[in-house]
C-alpha cells in the first residue's frame, strides 16, 4: 500500500522525508489547464512523485445547470489529463463540488443528463491521455449530486465511458453515514482512497476514529492502490511522520 498527502510541490522534499511515497497536487495550482503558456512539471525533477491530481474543474466551470459548457469542458479537460499525465500522474480526481453543483430551479432529470455528459467527456479525454478520473462522493454539504457510492456507481453506469473509477474519502463516508458495506459493489471499480479522521477532518490518530475497518474493508474488496491523507493539519511538519507510520500499522494489522 503507497500512503501520499495532499500538499504543495514546494513541499515535496520534507514530505518525502517524512516517509510519504508521492504527493498529491492541485489541478489549478499546477497544472492550470486554460493557460497556454504553462508546462507540467517533469517527473525527472521532482523531489516526489506526483501520483494523483485533485481539484480538477474551478468553481466557475459549470457542468450542471444553463451556464454549462461543453465545448470548453472538453478543451479544459483534454489539457488538464495530458499535462497530468506528462507529469507522471495516473490519477484526477472529480470532486470540484461548486461545479457540479444543480443550481435552484434547474430540473434535477436535467442537471443528472448534463453531469453524465461531463463524466464521458472528462473520461474519453483521460483515456486518450492513458490516466484515470475518479469520481469522488461529496457530503451534501459540499454539492447536491453525487453524494454517496451507490450514486457514483449508478452515474458511472449511465456514462458507459472508458477512463472513469471511483474514489472513496473515509471523511465524507463517515459524513453522511454510509455503510462499509456499500464499498463491496465498488469493487474494481475503485482507484483511489482519501482519508482524514471523520470528526474535525484532521489526521488519523491512535485513539481517533478506527481506520483498521476501513482498511479491512478495502482489503477484503481487493484495493491495493494509493491512500491519500488529505486533512487539516495542526502542524504538518511535526505529524506527518507519526501518521504515516500509523496508517501503515493499521494497513498491516486490518
Amino acid at each position: 500500500m503507497q500512503f501520499g498527502v495532499c500538499a504543495s510541490l514546494d513541499d515535496a522534499p520534507w514530505i518525502k522525508d517524512a516517509g510519504a511515497d508521492y504527493l498529491e497536487a492541485n489541478v489549478q495550482a499546477v497544472l492550470a489547464p486554460m493557460d497556454a503558456a504553462r508546462r507540467p512539471p517533469d517527473p525527472a525533477a521532482l523531489a516526489l512523485p506526483i501520483a494523483a491530481y485533485n481539484c480538477f474543474l474551478p468553481a466557475d466551470l459549470h457542468v450542471t445547470g444553463p451556464d454549462a459548457d461543453r465545448a470548453y469542458l472538453a478543451t479544459y479537460a483534454e489539457r488538464a489529463c495530458r499535462r497530468a499525465r506528462s507529469s507522471g500522474a495516473s490519477v484526477i480526481v472529480f470532486g470540484s463540488g461548486a461545479a457540479r453543483k444543480v443550481p435552484d430551479g434547474w430540473p434535477r432529470e436535467r442537471a443528472e443528463e448534463q453531469f453524465v455528459e461531463a463524466m464521458r467527456l472528462a473520461g474519453r479525454a483521460a483515456a486518450a491521455a492513458g490516466i484515470t478520473i475518479a469520481m469522488e462522493p461529496l457530503t451534501r454539504g459540499e454539492t447536491n449530486i453525487l453524494n454517496s457510492i451507490p450514486e457514483g456507481l449508478a452515474l458511472l453506469a449511465r456514462a458507459e465511458a472508458p477512463g472513469l473509477a471511483m474514489l472513496c474519502d473515509l471523511y465524507h463516508l463517515a459524513a453522511e453515514q454510509e455503510p462499509l458495506a456499500d464499498l463491496d459493489a465498488a469493487a474494481g471499480l475503485l482507484v483511489h482512497v482519501h482519508i482524514a479522521e471523520p470528526v474535525g477532518r484532521g489526521p488519523p490518530r491512535p485513539g481517533g476514529t478506527a481506520c483498521r475497518d476501513f482498511f479491512a474493508k478495502l482489503k477484503a474488496i481487493g484495493y491495493n492502490g494509493r491512500v491519500s491523507l488529505e486533512c487539516g493539519w495542526s502542524d504538518m511538519r511535526k505529524e506527518l511522520a507519526p501518521t504515516l507510520e500509523f496508517l501503515q500499522r493499521e494497513w498491516r494489522a486490518a
